[in-house]
């Protein structure tokens, strides 16, 4: 009877749109990649890269760079400056000022706190080399959090920054946990949750405070700066929306580990954060990459893996199934069921199962436009009757009249057989911000021998809808709507809402001051209210500054550019950075940005 109600429910609202439908904002391709090769299928085909890729990506691809924020080795593979922060710091200690770098004090010494993953701990004793020892830092020191994004983020997206690719910085190792940290007594034994000295946080609210600090000072320093999380534990996953609040989105290294030792405490713990994280950063269109190691002796890993993406994600998420952590998945092996259920309908929901050792073990179902997506966590073999006046379909196109799922496996039902699946088309650019017109809107398909066509009004391409055949034109804001057909058999509708304004852009500094320390070169942030429909440039003039004069240019599609600017004169100088003449937009009220160095190197 339980099941036959969950039936009725999800037939109820199975081909409902979600009133609150939210628009995708970043590239339409869900092909997406972490530390993977291609093998065998195009560049162009990814949608978002982590890592150093070789080939070239879709001009409008996500380009993600690999980083840290929180624990830095002296052989840090970020290549972050980790010598020059301890010199700095040095120099700040000397003056009198507080470490960077986080002691702890232990049988009356204080000592270096260190990230325990790092250490490759054997009885509690370190065996990685000391050059890859993680040191933990003050992630809410203004002090580092000025050189993470000056002296370490800034020269690491330059030179090709702006230039090509979308670039977003992945974070490594957010395992937001307090206990995770530790010293070493003097028999060179780890010793976990030893509390820290002061200034540094001294328990789990204050450390996961601190780390709350960092991001929000980095949204209002760096706005251009856009992160994205390699999620990790946390003690508290009611603590993950604060947390989050200013990060631009977040991936998993393996949506389908849980499969390889599905315990109880497995069970609940992906319960309790994974399907709490990544619908918090769907619901909010924040970017996520999920990857899925798919064994090679397991015929129904790709298919859960799917389903299990298919439960959490949000408008802008990207799928990234691969071998063995190193080669990808062909997408045509997964994109056919992509095409097959359409976009979500409903919210990720879930029952508890009746007398289970815990939250975790539910049966998870979701609504989409062709169907409804399952998993069974239950811990048994689930059987659902379906409503005998609806067909439906399971993945291999056989019509079924029940459903029967074993525990830990994933699938779908259509209700509909397509013999011929029909990719929804791509539409470009997609983005979210205000846009000066004219806009040129591209739509593109896929899928071999169809034709797209589309409306402007709100309703659903048929048919007898226009036929897109040149760029769209659009001077004010509009929907657009978007179907390919393969004969008769359309595919789902892709739509994209832009807000479109014929005034020129305004132009100014994101900040009008800033105080703190620097090297020798900091980065003011200029930012345009809508994308530009062409070239913006921007001059400016520097006092007690280098250079006197200087010039930067936003392309098509950019809203942020910083200027590099190198300080002169002595400690606590203003340097005032002024915008003195724009080209295709108009001067804001926030022209000028002053910068007060208080630790400029004598």
């Amino acid at each position: 009877m339980r099941a036959k109600v969950l039936l009725l429910l999800m037939v109820l609202s199975l081909l409902v749109m979600n009133a609150a439908a939210q628009y995708r904002t970043v590239i339409d391709k869900e092909v997406g990649s972490i530390y993977q090769q291609a093998d065998g299928f195009a560049w162009s085909d990814y949608g978002a890269f982590v890592g150093s890729s070789t080939g070239k990506l879709d001009p409008s691809a996500l380009q993600v760079l690999y980083g840290r924020f929180d624990q830095f080795a002296p052989s840090d593979p970020s290549g972050f400056p980790y010598a020059a922060l301890r010199a700095y710091e040095a120099q700040e200690v000397t003056a009198g000022k507080p470490p960077i770098f986080v002691t702890a004090t232990y049988m009356g010494k204080s000592r270096p706190v260190l990230f325990s993953w790092s250490l490759a701990l054997l009885n509690g004793v370190p065996t990685a080399p000391q050059q890859d020892w993680q040191y933990a830092v003050n992630v809410q020191d203004n002090r580092f959090v000025h050189f993470w994004i000056d002296q370490f983020v800034r020269p690491l997206f330059q030179p090709s920054y702006y230039t090509q690719n979308p670039l977003w910085l992945q974070l490594d190792e957010c395992a937001i946990e307090y206990s995770l940290y530790g010293v070493l007594d003097d028999t060179n034994h780890f010793v976990a949750g030893v509390p820290w000295d002061a200034p540094f946080p001294q328990n789990q609210n204050a450390y996961q405070g601190g780390i709350e600090t960092f991001f929000s000072k980095l949204k209002q320093l760096a706005p251009d700066i856009l992160v994205i999380n390699n999620i990790g534990s946390m003690l508290d996953p009611t603590q993950f929306p604060a947390v989050y609040a200013n990060v631009d989105g977040g991936m998993t290294e393996d949506l389908y580990a849980w499969h390889a030792n599905f315990t109880s405490y497995i069970r609940n713990v992906w319960y309790a954060q994974n399907f709490s994280y990544f619908p918090w950063l769907g619901s909010r269109g924040r970017v996520a990459v999920l990857r899925a190691l798919i064994p090679s002796n397991d015929p129904n890993a790709l298919l859960t893996s799917f389903v299990v993406y298919s439960l959490l994600k949000g408008p802008n998420f990207f799928f990234a199934p691969g071998n063995d952590g190193s080669t990808n998945l062909d997408p045509s092996l997964w994109q056919g069921m992509e095409a097959m259920l359409g976009a979500p309908t409903s919210a990720l929901q879930s029952l508890q199962e009746p007398g289970a050792p815990g939250p975790g073990y539910r049966l998870f179902w979701r609504n989409f436009n062709g169907g409804t997506a399952y998993l069974n966590w239950t811990g048994s073999t689930q059987t659902i009757t379906l409503n005998s006046k609806v067909k439906y379909y399971d993945p291999s196109g056989k019509q079924v009249t029940q459903l029967k799922i074993s525990d830990a496996t994933g699938t779908y039902l259509t209700v509909f057989n397509q013999t011929h699946p029909v990719s929804s088309p791509r539409i470009i650019p997609r983005t979210a911000s205000l846009v000066e017109s004219p806009l040129l809107v591209t739509i593109q398909d896929d899928t071999a021998g169809t034709i797209i066509h589309y409306t402007l009004d709100g309703s659903t391409p048929g048919l007898s809808s226009p036929i897109y055949s040149e760029p769209l034109a659009l001077n004010s804001s509009t929907v657009v709507n978007a179907r390919a057909f393969y004969g008769e058999d359309p595919s789902w509708t892709s739509t994209a809402s832009y807000t479109v304004s014929s005034k020129l852009p305004t132009v100014q500094f994101t900040m009008g001051s800033d105080s703190g320390p620097v090297n020798d070169t900091f980065y003011p942030v200029l930012s345009l209210t809508a994308l530009p429909a062409s070239t913006v440039t921007v001059t400016y003039t520097v006092q007690n500054g280098s250079p006197a004069t200087g010039s930067v240019t936003f392309l098509a599609g950019q809203t942020y550019r910083y200027v590099p600017i190198v300080a002169t004169g002595q400690q606590n100088t203003k340097t005032t950075v002024t915008i003195t003449a724009v080209s295709a937009a108009v001067i804001g009220s926030q022209s000028k940005f002053q910068y007060t160095s208080s630790d400029y190197p004598q």
